[in-house]
């Protein structure tokens, strides 16, 4: 039986030198660069301990999608009259003006997602002498989600053989009965399993290698150092990056994607 730790009798707390600002942003998707803040939540605690707060609504001048929705619940209708990101960017700018950053997986959502929006509404925003702390990036540290701590959650049990092919596929059957088990609402055969899984792919992707998703209606790059981008856009600004994927052996549905854009590409 796994339990919480619990704080030693002396546990250390924070110690800050300048403010730290805990923020968390709700948004239309996670395309940066296409996708836009629907909410931003901001707690800003002094050195002194002091904590002050900043939260709104926001306008994304953009239909929010209903999988969105399904998320955080804010709806087009909740945001019609709500201000624009670049009526409220230069507040968000000030209050958090010299401030380190902590939050969950704003390495790769959240912060990524806020310094786009700044570029595109023009308001400046200067990461540079900031600290970043994503505490996702600590709890997959300290709690690892590898097999032997699936096993352990699972099935209460020790992985003795780890990385021995055979014991790590006996594991792998012992924690799928134990998810089984744990979750009433997950299918019990492969059938049904695999179709969940699948849909669940499905509605993030359009292709087998993770590589496009659909925004606004376009195929866009999920993926890759344009990520964001419509493919359409990619085409015009760097062609020379769309010739590079024909080289790494791309899943067909990969190239049915790119095609449905460039009728002609890889031909």
């Amino acid at each position: 039986m796994l339990v919480n730790p619990q704080p030693a009798p002396d546990a250390r707390s924070l110690e800050l030198v300048k403010p730290l600002a805990f923020f968390d942003l709700e948004t239309t998707g996670t395309t940066v660069g296409l996708d836009r803040i629907v909410e931003i939540g901001v707690l800003k605690v002094t050195s002194h301990g002091e904590e002050l707060e900043l939260q709104t609504r926001v306008n994304p001048e953009i239909r929010i999608p209903r999988e969105a929705t399904a998320v955080h619940g804010i709806s087009d209708k909740d945001v019609e009259d709500k201000p624009i990101f670049g009526q409220v960017a230069p507040q968000v700018a000030r209050f958090v003006e010299g401030s380190d950053f902590a939050g969950y997986n704003v390495l790769h959502f959240d912060l990524p997602i806020l310094e786009a929006e700044f570029r595109r509404v023009g308001v400046p925003f200067d990461m540079k002498g900031r600290e970043v702390i994503d505490m996702m990036a600590i709890y997959f540290q300290k709690e690892p989600r590898d097999l032997k701590a699936a096993l352990r959650f699972y099935c209460g049990t020790e992985h003795a053989n780890a990385h021995s092919a055979f014991a790590d596929a006996r594991a792998c059957r012992d924690v799928l009965q134990g998810q089984i088990r744990m979750y009433a609402d997950l299918p019990n055969t492969p059938a049904e399993l695999s179709a969940v899984l699948m849909e669940r792919t499905r509605k993030k992707t359009l292709d087998s290698g993770g590589w496009f998703e659909t925004r606004h209606g376009q195929p866009a790059f999920a993926r890759g150092k344009h990520q964001g981008m419509l493919i359409q856009e990619v085409a015009q600004a760097a062609p020379d990056y769309l010739q590079w994927m024909l080289t790494i052996d791309l899943p067909q549905d990969t190239i049915k994607v790119i095609r449905s854009v460039i009728p002609n590409f890889g031909r």
